[in-house]
């Protein structure tokens, strides 16, 4: 069987540069900013908080969340 690792990896690539290109088109601009490297925790917080106490409860710890101040 062949590997299609490669494939994958350009379509991949192509997707991201069309998801590029459509927001500039649609935003009627051409530059493009960088939304950070910690983009998809500002999008999702409450998943990567979900995900970060249930990484501590399988390594064994009792996690107890409160609000900083």
């Amino acid at each position: 069987m062949l590997h299609r690792g490669h494939k994958k990896a350009v379509v991949a690539v192509a997707h991201a540069m069309l998801v590029t290109v459509y927001h500039l088109l649609t935003h009627n601009t051409t530059t493009y900013h960088d939304p950070g490297a910690d983009y998809y925790d500002r999008r999702h917080t409450e998943r990567v908080r979900r995900r970060a106490v249930h990484a501590l409860e399988r390594q064994g710890y009792r996690v107890i969340l409160e609000p900083a101040a």
